[in-house]
């Protein structure tokens, strides 16, 4: 009885911890997503002229941007989409479409009612934030510019625009989401899959 108690009162000072190796991506998850569905929304918006059974050379000598091969990707699946034919030769095609990117990123903006986290006097520490109602604004926004030609003429010229938001809200301890067009997007994809496979 003597060392089971004795036990007992060296358990009680005894500590145990375990760790889990974290590492983290350049960018996050969330912002990946807001701008490709910022290019999904502007693409869905594209007005071209006819295409279908016609040759058609992509050009994207001028396409600097975050996630080019997205883009790249994206707007060659609506290229196909619409019945072209996809070649490799400029001199060959009925079509040269050119596509060019007037902006595309991210805009972050937080709104606190309450105490900022503040930083201690004299340590790497800081006081946690205390928030009665905040308010977390994230949008991917983008902007193309695609170009038409046939036989050295302008057919079309016009420019896109796509928007994706994420924004929570909280009050005290709860938490909302008013709006969040990466949710709303990854939901439709699994609805079209559902439907596909039923």
């Amino acid at each position: 009885m003597k060392y089971v108690r004795e036990t007992i009162f060296l358990l009680l000072f005894l500590t145990g911890c375990t760790s889990r190796t974290v590492s983290n991506t350049p960018r996050t998850a969330i912002e990946q997503l807001l701008l490709s569905t910022a290019i999904d929304k502007a693409f869905d918006k594209i007005r071209l002229p006819e295409l279908s059974d016609k040759k058609v050379y992509l050009d994207f000598s001028n396409l600097q941007s975050y996630d080019p091969e997205y883009v790249k990707s994206a707007f060659k699946t609506y290229v196909a989409q619409s019945r072209a034919t996809i070649i490799e030769k400029p001199d060959e095609a009925d079509y040269i479409i050119e596509i060019s990117c007037g902006g595309l990123g991210n805009e972050y903006k937080d709104t606190l009612v309450g105490i900022p986290a503040l930083p201690v006097p004299g340590s790497p520490m800081s006081f946690p934030e205390l928030a009665l109602w905040k308010s977390v604004e994230q949008d991917g926004i983008a902007k193309f510019l695609i170009t038409v030609c046939s036989n050295g003429k302008l057919v079309s010229k016009r420019h896109y625009y796509g928007k994706a938001e994420r924004d929570e809200t909280f009050f005290l301890w709860m938490r909302s989401q008013p709006k969040d067009d990466i949710r709303k997007a990854w939901e439709e994809a699994d609805s079209v899959i559902e439907k596909q496979n039923d």
